[in-house]
């Protein structure tokens, strides 16, 4: 496993954890933990290159969101925007010249902490089917929408009563590269941001093998970040999983459990865009459901 945990003062800690997994021949994933942003990339492997395509999207993503180039002030959703695009081009261009729509592929998925003068927010950001989840008082809430054949055919059967036809689950519908163009619309929504919150990124090789239940429970152990990320990865290796397994768990504030009195089940989520920052950083901090 490749291990990764770094401590933020006052209120973030977070902890990385991947591996191989019992089939592969080469670890196609990728994870960043810079604060504030927290991502992972999956490579697909039905293309060539996968690896390097994970790589090149969170590599892209830090440069861009570096304090290098953005100097001091904070990071916003423009400024992720504008990365995400980068890398979306980053990745397209490993494609040979004589044959673009051969490029590598690659998902790419996360959270950003978000902090505005109504207080903070998890900012999540997603292309594919890698997702963002928040564990807190009341249970566990993804924060993504998968971009799959299978989450369409779901929505399709939830929206029209139309018999669900299931797709193989390892097709995605979004990805940078790929043979897509450079630029791609990710997904962005906003969520209040509490003490005591723990997030979870994680590639399908987590996720499509351990039910939401099972990663709200490995996470509200409080084991630390870095013991909670270790622990998603060997539950996702012991459950069986055949792919790259990745997971990085940040934790909101200092306690070791989750202690919250404010339900995460009843926060509001709203889908923002990058035109709509000043919107975003304005959105009243209230309960309700999305």
């Amino acid at each position: 496993m490749a291990l990764g945990e770094y401590a933020e003062r006052p209120a973030l800690r977070w902890g990385a954890s991947t591996d191989i997994g019992p089939v592969r021949a080469e670890n196609e994933d990728s994870w960043l933990a810079v604060s504030p942003v927290f991502a992972v990339a999956d490579g697909m492997g039905g293309h060539l290159g996968g690896a390097q395509a994970s790589s090149r999207a969170v590599i892209t993503l830090q440069e861009f969101l570096s304090p290098g180039r953005l100097g001091n002030r904070p990071v916003d959703l423009v400024d992720l925007s504008v990365a995400i695009d980068a890398a979306a081009t980053s990745v397209a261009a490993l494609a040979p010249a004589d044959n673009p729509v051969s490029a590598p592929g690659t998902t790419l998925s996360g959270l950003m902490v978000l902090r505005t003068t109504e207080g903070p927010y998890w900012l999540s950001f997603n292309v594919g089917d890698s997702r963002a989840y928040v564990v807190g008082g009341g249970g566990i809430r993804q924060l993504t929408h998968d971009h799959s054949a299978l989450q369409e055919a779901r929505d399709l059967a939830a929206t029209s009563g139309a018999p669900r036809v299931i797709p193989p689950a390892n097709v995605v519908t979004k990805a940078l590269g790929a043979g897509q163009s450079g630029s791609v619309k990710a997904d962005y929504t906003i969520m209040p941001l509490e003490e005591g919150d723990r997030a979870v990124i994680c590639t399908d090789g987590v996720h499509g093998v351990l039910q939401d239940a099972q990663i709200h429970a490995i996470v509200a152990v409080g084991d630390g970040p870095q013991g909670s990320a270790d622990a998603l990865v060997q539950a996702s290796l012991e459950t069986g999983t055949r792919d790259n397994t990745t997971a990085v768990v940040v934790y909101a504030g200092t306690e070791s459990r989750v202690t919250l009195t404010s339900n995460v089940l009843n926060r509001m989520i709203q889908p923002v865009r990058p035109a709509s920052i000043q919107t975003a950083r304005r959105v009243p901090r209230r309960e309700g459901s999305n």
